[in-house]
């Protein structure tokens, strides 16, 4: 004699219910929004590190020029380059001619790096690069590094960046940075390297230098 097999309802074994699928969707949301500014996070902070990384590639570069030239890379138009078309990222883009400079072997830095956030030109070409442009190196979120020169420590820089939350083109007045302790620049015999760090603005405490900035 054979035995009755269970009835089941095959309601209970066709899906999810609507009320289970709002309740995925609910908890999906949840950890999205748990999840998404600790991965942005992440994004942010290796962007730092990679952003100091090359600071410390760029201060040896500028360390070879000064045993090459007696000097370090100068932050102001040099004479023999003509006229400057403007004084906008100026120490940026006269680090950077001077660093490929063809008139020296110089350092391996890799190209990608470069941008020319003015758009501007040298009246003739002044770099091996093989362009008139005046570019600058950029950090990690593609804005210009400032470069002072300790002759220029204390000028006051125009430098153009974009501000990395609303995309913003600012501008802003840029100078060297002193120590609160010493009450004297630091790097006071070579010179300074500044990025505007995470927020795209100069002059703010996540700015990213080549050197570690004391606190008051």
């Amino acid at each position: 004699m054979g035995t009755d097999r269970p009835m089941g309802t095959r309601g209970g074994q066709a899906g999810f219910t609507l009320i289970e699928l709002l309740t995925v969707l609910v908890i999906l949301s949840i950890l999205m929004a748990f999840l998404v500014p600790r991965l942005a996070g992440a994004g942010d902070a290796a962007k730092q590190k990679l952003t100091r990384a090359y600071l410390v590639q760029l201060e040896a570069a500028a360390s070879e020029y000064e045993l090459e030239f007696g000097d370090y890379p100068p932050s102001q138009f040099e004479a023999v380059w003509g006229q400057a078309p403007n004084l906008t990222n100026m120490g940026a883009e006269t680090f950077l001619a001077a660093l490929f400079s063809d008139q020296w072997d110089p350092p391996n830095l890799a190209e990608d790096k470069l941008i020319n956030m003015d758009g501007d030109a040298a009246r003739k070409t002044i770099t091996g690069l093989g362009t008139r442009d005046l570019f600058e190196f950029s950090d990690e979120w593609g804005n210009p590094i400032a470069y002072f020169h300790r002759r220029d420590y204390g000028r006051s820089d125009t430098y153009l960046s974009y501000d990395n939350e609303t995309g913003e083109l600012l501008e802003s007045s840029v100078r060297s940075l002193d120590n609160p302790l010493t009450r004297g620049p630091y790097k006071r015999r070579s010179f300074q390297l500044i990025s505007p760090g995470l927020d795209g603005r100069f002059g703010t405490p996540d700015d990213i230098c080549n050197f570690e900035r004391d606190q008051e």
